[in-house]
């Protein structure tokens, strides 16, 4: 009590009197900056604890300075760091009530522009109290919210910041994990480098045992945390993205959702088909087949080897069976569709595999809201059906309507079923038969025998019901231009259908294109007279017999055959009003396709009688306008790339869905041919397509097949001699290596024998100074001795020149020299 009294006598002012907040705080930071004893600074702190929530800017003002200062002075006192932590969060923690100049951003902005305050932070974490440890991860992660990309290169430069940083997630105090992996998940978003180091410090295992700790995807928020800080290291990161499948982690996915490697290949497990999903449960799912929908983005480089990895792990049978068969909510099974259109696109091996499964058929009674056992007797009861015709059954609706979101991606993944695939599109083009009357089992909706193609022809051309729902047909216009696109083979198995009981009553049968056509005539009228045909109908069938008769010729000649499909084109394009502007500007499309493909030897209308209609009754800039309308609709512009349905647009009713995005590519990619087709000499044989099988009998066409060929020919021989040129300039480059090898060894030969020449006269020329000194040692003790002698003769008082030395010297020469000769 003494304490807290002096405490309080000592923030009064002069009498007793209270101080302004200003002069208490200012006291306060005072006393927590000078005072000699640990209690009291951490007093003065807890009082600023204690004015700081009310009083933000005063105490950010005054004291964020000395707070870090004292934060790196007395940071091993836990409760001091605690105090001062809690009060720097508060600091520069947002406040709803706050102007646009937040006092939190500026004391955010105070703080970070010194990294060594980030690098205190990143230390502090070495600590292992609890509440130190966890205001320090909420520190980071409100500055980190304020100011992530300052924050982000602190922690980059920081020594050891990110393996700090990493150590939260082995914490076994799971607030701390969890707040730890939340400033992590905030740490990686859009910073490639910090991704890289995360995920090298083993965050993919970690993260996928803590996933496994927790249940799976039954498990709770913790998961899906987990589960979004694997998505932030592998968006647009391909080396996480190799890394990941290096370290097998993708063969962890297929137990994540339950899915047990030993009936992968033997049956249908009902357990898995028939799971509880609560809400978490979806989240989390949902995060993990976006998981994998990355991995397997298109286009991308590494799409084709983590699409087979997958393919041989599991993860493709897992997600068919997911979106197919089980009692999934719509949620779950529209991105399961996605993930398992990407899994496959583009990919013959995930297309085969599709075509040949064959999956359980879920009870229309059965959803994640009833109870999975009940249902499963009536699963076992109706047999297995492919997986491709459940495709179609999802998206046209024929035994029970999925949501809009459901269906679309369902088409999406047909798509990726026959994209640059032509053997499916030939087998889908093959079951293109109506279903007969007589069948016993009618009644039975779900258990009624159907090809795949006679299923999508009931759904095509079934359109009177079409006001509930115009999307039966428009998804079965999709999927039936899929099998159409770019297959000349398939169109003719197309036109090989026949529709109606002709041959019985001497009438003639009818051909698809025709029925398509008629339904399309029939459509047009009701939907100018505002009854039951909806738009999105005239669009599907417009965009169907575009597809269609796109470099098919046999098909043109078909379509203009009967008159009244000519006049209903341009009755929709010259109409002023009534006609929506995409059915025109698609009537317009359709019939400068007709006009550019009609090549045919003997048409019953003519090219020049079909420029002359449409520069006559329709108009050069008429045509154009109308085309330019359909370019600029915002819903064409906007088409969604892979068949998304947005879910406010779900809910309002029927989503905005208008255009198949492959159509839209298509047309933007021709549009301008066709336009410029129009003006042209009708005499003029175009070749607008890529392929020529529909050119047969043209001997025009066939020359310019022929000059093609030939041109491929010379480019062949060209190619050849090129390949020549280089195998010879190859040979000539290994003949200059050997040489150039062997000189190298001659010159490396002859630089040795110098080497040693050098050693040998190196090692004489020393011997030779060695010689010199000694004889400077010899002329040095010679001298010495001259000198001594000299010396004794001076003490004899006996004078010695040089001269007389030179002279006895000299005589004494003379007499060796007269000895010798007398000897």
């Amino acid at each position: 009590m003494d304490f807290f009294s002096r405490s309080y006598k000592g923030l009064l002012g002069e009498k007793g009197q209270p101080q302004s907040v200003e002069d208490t705080v200012a006291k306060l930071v005072d006393r927590a900056s000078s005072s000699t004893l640990l209690e009291d600074r951490r007093a003065a702190i807890l009082g600023l604890k204690g004015l700081s929530r009310e009083y933000r800017q005063e105490v950010g003002e005054k004291g964020i300075g000395a707070l870090l200062h004292i934060l790196n002075e007395d940071r091993a006192d836990i409760d001091t760091a605690k105090a001062v932590l809690e009060i720097l969060n508060i600091l520069c923690t947002p406040d709803r009530q706050d102007s646009a100049t937040d006092v939190a951003i500026k004391f955010t902005d105070e703080i970070v522009q010194n990294s060594a305050n980030i690098n205190l932070f990143l230390d502090i974490l070495q600590e292992y109290d609890f509440y130190v440890r966890f205001h320090d991860i909420q520190l980071l992660g409100t500055l980190l919210a304020i100011r992530p990309d300052h924050v982000q290169d602190c922690v980059l430069t920081a020594p050891m910041g990110i393996s700090r940083l990493m150590d939260l997630l082995g914490d076994r105090r799971e607030i701390i994990r969890n707040e730890g992996l939340l400033l992590l998940i905030s740490l990686t978003e859009n910073n490639a480098d910090i991704q890289k180091i995360v995920a090298f410090e083993n965050a993919f295992e970690k993260l996928l045992e803590i996933i496994t700790e927790e249940d799976g995807l039954n498990g709770g928020i913790i998961v899906q945390d987990c589960l979004h800080l694997i998505l932030n290291l592998l968006r647009y990161n391909v080396s996480n993205q190799n890394f990941f499948r290096e370290t097998s982690c993708i063969q962890k996915i297929p137990p994540l959702l339950n899915f047990s490697a030993e009936y992968q290949h033997q049956g249908f497990d009902l357990e898995f088909l028939t799971q509880d999903w609560h809400e978490q449960k979806i989240a989390n799912t949902i995060v993990l087949l976006e998981l994998i929908k990355i991995l397997v983005v298109p286009n991308n480089m590494n799409t084709v080897t983590n699409q087979n990895v997958m393919i041989q792990c599991g993860v493709l049978k897992t997600v068919i069976e997911l979106s197919l068969s089980s009692n999934a909510p719509s949620i779950v099974k529209s991105h399961s569709l996605y993930a398992l259109a990407d899994l496959i696109r583009g990919n013959q091996n995930g297309q085969e595999y599709l075509a040949k499964t064959v999956v359980p058929v879920p009870h229309p009674s059965q959803s994640s809201e009833n109870d999975a056992k009940s249902s499963s007797y009536d699963q076992i009861l109706i047999p297995p059906r492919p997986a491709v015709m459940s495709l179609i059954v999802v998206a046209v609706g024929a035994e029970y309507l999925e949501s809009y979101s459901t269906r679309a991606a369902a088409t999406y993944a047909f798509e990726s079923y026959t994209f640059n695939n032509i053997n499916a599109q030939l087998v889908l083009a093959s079951t293109l038969t109506p279903p007969p009357d007589d069948n016993p089992n009618s009644e039975i909706i779900i258990a009624k025998p159907q090809s795949a193609g006679s299923l999508l022809l009931s759904a095509l051309l079934e359109w009177e019901d079409s006001e509930a729902d115009p999307y039966v047909v428009w998804f079965a216009s999709v999927i039936f231009s899929h099998i159409l696109m770019n297959n000349e083979r398939s169109k003719e198995y197309a036109r090989g259908i026949f529709f109606g009981d002709g041959d019985d009553n001497g009438e003639e049968n009818i051909t698809l294109l025709h029925t398509i056509a008629g339904n399309l005539m029939i459509a047009t009228r009701q939907n100018a007279e505002r009854q039951n045909a909806d738009v999105r109908v005239l669009i599907g069938y417009l965009c169907t017999l575009c597809i269609w008769l796109w470099d098919s010729p046999i098909s043109v000649r078909e379509f203009l055959s009967e008159s009244g499909h000519l006049q209903m084109l341009i009755t929709s394009i010259t109409q002023s009003s009534g006609v929506d502007a995409r059915v025109q500007g698609l009537c317009a499309f359709l019939l400068g396709i007709c006009y550019e493909f009609n090549h045919n030897l003997d048409p019953q209308i003519t090219k020049s009688t079909l420029q002359q209609i449409l520069l006559n009754r329709i108009g050069y800039d008429q045509f154009v306008n109308r085309i330019t309308r359909l370019r600029e609709s915002p819903h064409f512009k906007h088409a969604s790339q892979y068949l998304q349905v947005v879910p406010e647009e779900a809910a309002r009713g029927l989503p905005e869905l208008y255009f198949d995005y492959a159509f839209v590519e298509f047309f933007k990619n021709n549009y301008e041919t066709i336009q410029r087709s129009i003006r042209a000499d009708p005499n003029t044989k175009s070749f607008s397509g890529l392929k020529g099988s529909d050119y047969q009998g043209d001997n025009d066409s066939t020359s310019v097949i022929a000059s093609y060929k030939d041109v491929i020919q010379t480019q062949e021989k060209e190619l050849s001699q090129l390949k020549e040129s280089i195998k010879q300039l190859e040979q000539q480059l290994e003949s200059q290596k050997l040489s150039a090898e062997g000189q190298i060894s001659s010159l490396n030969n002859e630089i040795d024998i110098l080497k040693q020449t050098i050693e040998t006269k190196t090692a004489n020329c020393a011997n030779l100074e060695k010689e010199r000194d000694d004889l400077y040692d010899c002329v040095a003790d010679q001298e010495a001795s001259i000198k001594k002698y000299r010396e004794r003769l001076t003490a004899l008082n006996q004078e010695v020149s040089d001269i007389e030395e030179e002279d006895d010297e000299g005589e004494g020469d003379d007499d060796d020299d007269d000895d010798d000769d007398d000897e």
